[in-house]
């Protein structure tokens, strides 16, 4: 629950999406069709269902990010 980050992967459907909790209460969503921000309503599930709204927002883990440091495939990065 610490995490900021929350992955989704069905490999069924070949698919796969990154949900990140931001210091602004919004939500960053990545997935292969691109990359989208924003707020999400209360109570309208999809990403920003209770799991990501309980966690802290993300501080990039005192700036170190270490989520970007270890991305096995470096599809995470950190980028001003």
């Amino acid at each position: 629950m610490s995490s900021s980050i929350i992955l989704h992967i069905d490999d069924k459907a070949d698919y796969f999406g990154l949900v990140l909790k931001t210091k602004s209460g919004g939500l960053v969503l990545a997935r292969p069709e691109g990359v989208s921000e924003g707020q999400q309503a209360p109570g309208s599930g999809g990403p920003g269902a209770k799991p990501i709204l309980l966690r802290e927002p993300c501080d990039l883990c005192g700036g170190k990010a270490k989520c970007a440091k270890v991305c096995p495939t470096g599809c995470i990065m950190v980028v001003d």
